[in-house]
């Protein structure tokens, strides 16, 4: 008798589960707001249309010439780019430059000049260096 009253429960416990296997809607969005579902849980809609097996094919790429090798002229040769001098010591300055200790002048406000050959010269202190 234990077994039978066992098994009317299970029985019992399995109808309210058959229950709630309806089918579910379609889902769909809620009209007044497209970010939710109108209904939920809800179901996929069926295709349109069954769908067919096609074999993928994947074909291989042209091959592509070569490309002429065109040789190229050699450049000129550049100027010699001279090397900044080493840093000179500054004797005084004004309002449109300053002069080092050997008496060379470099124009400008700040810390960037001109050197009488037009190179930028940046002042550091008390030392200006050409470069």
């Amino acid at each position: 008798m234990l077994l039978a009253g066992g098994h009317a429960r299970a029985q019992e416990q399995a109808a309210p589960a058959e229950s709630l296997t309806e089918p579910l809607p379609v889902c769909q969005l809620d009209p007044r707001d497209s970010g939710k579902l109108a209904v939920e849980p809800c179901r996929p809609a069926p295709p349109v249309q069954p769908r067919r097996s096609v074999a993928q094919v994947i074909g291989r790429m042209p091959a592509q010439p070569a490309s002429p090798v065109v040789p190229i002229a050699p450049l000129p040769p550049s100027p010699a780019v001279p090397m900044p001098r080493a840093p000179q010591p500054i004797g005084s300055c004004d309002s449109g430059g300053c002069r080092d200790a050997a008496g060379a002048r470099y124009n400008g406000a700040g810390n960037a000049t001109l050197d009488a050959n037009g190179r930028i010269c940046h002042r550091n202190g008390a030392f200006m260096q050409c470069f």
